[in-house]
């Protein structure tokens, strides 16, 4: 009796991990994308008063009714500190880190810095057209459409 019931769970542990590491593979970035986000967050909380409480791999067509049909996804960081403010005020800095985890994460086309728990975020993303990135506008969610257009952020 005792040999069948570890048998059994010997089984179901295999059949676990097998279920676990497919589903998995379909959740994971590449190795060179997790370097990225991982510098990037690394950059983020360097010296400075912030730090990174959530991150949120977000799937961008719940949105946006246009987008790069090949790069559905947006990360997200959640930043929490006193540095918060001054580091979604700085436009070159946060430019730079979106376009290192854009050019590394074939499934991102846009990466947004959230102040943890408020609706302030800044959102950079690959702007069509031209293949750069740049910051989204903003606009009044009271005129949003349900979709936006890429490249516009809703604000308040």
């Amino acid at each position: 009796m005792r040999q069948i019931i570890t048998t059994g769970l010997i089984i179901a542990e295999i059949m676990l991990l097998f279920s676990s590491s497919a589903q998995a593979q379909n959740r994971k970035f590449s190795v060179e994308c997790n370097a990225a986000l991982q510098a990037a967050k690394n950059q983020i909380q360097k010296n400075r008063k912030v730090k990174i409480v959530k991150t949120i791999k977000y799937d961008i067509s719940k949105s946006y009714r246009s987008y790069p049909k090949n790069r559905p996804f947006s990360h997200i960081f959640g930043l929490t500190g006193a540095a918060t403010g001054s580091i979604l005020s700085s436009e070159k800095f946060l430019t730079t880190i979106a376009t290192d985890i854009i050019n590394k994460c074939p499934s991102i086309s846009m990466v947004e810095f959230n102040e943890y728990r408020t609706d302030h975020v800044e959102s950079y993303g690959l702007l069509l057209g031209n293949n750069t990135i740049g910051i989204f506008k903003c606009i009044d969610w009271e005129v949003a459409p349900k979709k936006l257009d890429w490249g516009y952020i809703g604000c308040l």
